[in-house]
């Protein structure tokens, strides 16, 4: 007999309202670590943020005004799909002062931030059961929209300091692969490819007909006058690439959600017609603060660039003092990626023995990679006082694990 409600029906099951597809997309270990030290804080322990990579400087002003005056312009309604023209345009101009040829109107689709971009990519280019190469130690959501368009990635993992593996990258196509990531500058260790290793990657893609999708959110952010590498440049007619950029990580402009994707005219038609059908366009006014970003005076780059390279060389030297303790000279983004393997420990639990004892919160080196788990992400877009005295605890610390 069926069993009955209290009213006298018979009751019914609730609908299970979480879907397959969910079992692909985990939690954020970031915001994990993120959050458990928010419950420390409220609990009165002080906190030292190296977890979230976010600039900590506000937006340039001339970035704020912008947007501002455009709100007071009406700027508040739906644009094209594909973006402003003002904005491709600016996008088009601001790689040909690079020498890099592009059409903004053929090329170019302005995005709500640089993960809807790579997302858009996913869907549109990838097929369920395509293998996706990830030179690794690779961002974790990478995996997670891989996954989501029911692809699989596969890990390819770099030398010390994110250096090209060319022999193990050769090992790893197949005819099953049908994409490569990468990430350069890269987050987690701030590695860069060199442009020898770009024109690797670019033959491999070439003989072997696959497409390289290129993060290069951190493109700005390299130091000691390397030069990073757009994959632009070694596939200028973008063949066999797509580019995945964004103002957030460059401008400190996180939350205006204001990212671009740069690709032949068939992948870019076909990302247009994803937005058509879910977030319809970039925020319009956000979109004419870009223009100003990509545009306008450009010397709070520099500043932010001086201050994160003093921040660089202050972690590292410190770091590199504490026995047992290696990692290597970032050259570019905001991270360091040090290895505690001598501490014997999986980098969750180092993690949260850290967050616990020290105040120190980071991200554990699992997130990027399973091969990673003796590292933690430190980003070291927080002050000096904090890198200083979170370097201090560290030092005092590490030592009691032996």
């Amino acid at each position: 007999m069926s069993e009955i409600a209290g009213n006298g029906f018979p009751k019914v099951n609730l609908m299970d309202w979480t879907s397959h597809t969910m079992e692909r997309i985990p939690p954020s270990d970031t915001l994990k670590m993120f959050e458990l030290a928010k419950k420390l804080e409220a609990e009165g322990k002080r906190i030292l943020h190296f977890e979230v990579g976010q600039p900590d400087f506000p937006t340039p002003n001339n970035i704020v005004e912008a947007g501002i005056q455009a709100l007071k312009d009406g700027h508040t309604s739906y644009t094209s799909s594909r973006g402003i023209t003002p904005l491709l345009n600016a996008v088009e101009a601001f790689y040909g002062h690079r020498g890099i040829k592009i059409d903004g109107k053929k090329n170019v689709i302005i995005t709500p931030g640089a993960k809807m971009a790579l997302f858009q990519a996913f869907i549109s280019t990838l097929d369920a059961g395509d293998d996706v190469l990830l030179l690794a130690p690779a961002w974790p959501t990478y995996r997670v929209m891989i996954r989501t368009a029911q692809a699989k990635p596969v890990d390819v993992n770099t030398k010390p300091g994110y250096e090209l593996d060319e022999e193990a990258l050769k090992n790893a196509v197949s005819r099953t692969v049908s994409a490569l990531v990468i990430n350069s500058p890269n987050n987690p260790t701030g590695g860069v490819l060199s442009k020898d290793q770009m024109k690797v990657i670019y033959d491999l893609a070439e003989d072997h007909d696959f497409v390289v999708f290129s993060d290069e959110i951190y493109e700005a952010l390299v130091y000691d006058d390397f030069k990073q590498t757009s994959m632009l440049e070694v596939d200028p007619t973008m063949e066999h690439s797509l580019i995945i950029n964004g103002l957030s990580k460059t401008y400190a402009m996180t939350g205006w959600r204001l990212g671009y994707a740069i690709g032949n005219e068939e992948v870019v038609s076909n990302m247009v017609r994803i937005q058509q059908n879910t977030t319809s366009c970039a925020t319009s006014f956000v979109q004419y603060a870009g223009v100003e970003a990509l545009t306008g005076n450009q010397t709070s780059i520099k500043m932010m660039l001086d201050e994160y390279q003093a921040r660089r060389d202050i972690l590292i030297e410190l770091m590199n003092k504490i026995p047992g303790v290696n990692c290597v000279f970032p050259r570019g983004a905001f991270y360091a990626f040090p290895d505690f393997s001598a501490v014997g420990l999986s980098s969750q639990t180092l993690a949260e023995i850290l967050l616990r004892k020290t105040g120190i919160c980071t991200t554990p080196g699992i997130s990027f990679g399973k091969e990673y788990d003796s590292n933690l992400r430190f980003s070291y877009a927080t002050s000096m006082q904090e890198i200083k005295d979170g370097m201090e605890k560290l030092t005092e610390f590490i030592p009691t694990l032996y």
